[in-house]
């Protein structure tokens, strides 16, 4: 029985990496008009994960098509319960999370995808936002980040609540825009001074939340994050 709480070999993964690069480039520059800016500020010699802002369903491929690496991602387990869904999004990097034990089964599973040879993409709002700013930025990240040291690439995603927002209908052409920003390395989110580790998870949390917030445009931008 498959494991959907792993990610899929990334080795097998490979085989077909080109394909679906082919299909993502369809999706997005023919079906979707969409601009990628900053890719030269990614640094594949590290193992990083990828923070992103959520507004569609549409979202981990197409930070996929702009970060061009085999990349995994956490989603919800509803998902896996469709015959057919549930085979496509696992291939492509998903995976689910014990609903038991979710805090410890997501960081489990992500620290498995990253030494495993996937980039992990996470969504650190927890849902996708209705009206495309920035909500609460979560401490999952963190969490991982204050017992491992993997750097972090802020992705800013812009239009895809206008393109196939929550609650909204799909727009056929509709303009969307990639921002991706500097990699934010472990000297840059690791505090310089003594604290214990809830209030260093608290400290990361609050980097990580404000360089994404810093990419985002006025308009998706947003306090909660420092909140």
């Amino acid at each position: 029985m498959t494991n959907y709480n792993k990610v899929f070999p990334v080795g097998i993964y490979k085989s077909y990496y080109w394909f679906q690069r082919i299909m993502a480039w369809f999706l997005y520059r023919v079906i979707f008009n969409t601009t990628i800016e900053g890719q030269e500020n990614i640094d594949f010699s590290k193992t990083f994960i990828i923070i992103a802002n959520h507004n569609s369903y549409i979202d981990p491929p197409l930070v996929g098509f702009a970060v061009p690496r085999p990349i995994a991602y956490m989603t919800n387990a509803k998902f896996f319960k469709v015959p057919i869904l549930k085979k496509i999004i696992h291939w492509s990097g998903a995976y689910a999370v014990d609903r038991k034990d979710k805090e410890s089964s997501f960081i489990k599973n992500t620290i498995y995808a990253l030494e495993n040879g996937w980039l992990v993409t996470v969504f650190p709002e927890g849902g996708r936002s209705f009206d495309g700013k920035l909500a609460e930025v979560k401490t999952g990240v963190a969490k991982i980040l204050v017992e491992n040291n993997f750097s972090i690439l802020p992705v800013a995603i812009i239009g895809a609540n206008k393109a196939w927002g929550k609650g909204g209908k799909f727009k056929l052409r509709a303009k969307m825009h990639v921002k991706v920003g500097k990699m934010i390395y472990p000297n840059d989110y690791l505090p310089k001074i003594e604290m214990n580790k809830d209030e260093k998870i608290e400290y990361i949390r609050k980097v990580y939340a404000q360089k994404l917030n810093d990419i985002l445009p006025d308009e998706q931008k947003s306090l909660a994050v420092l909140t």
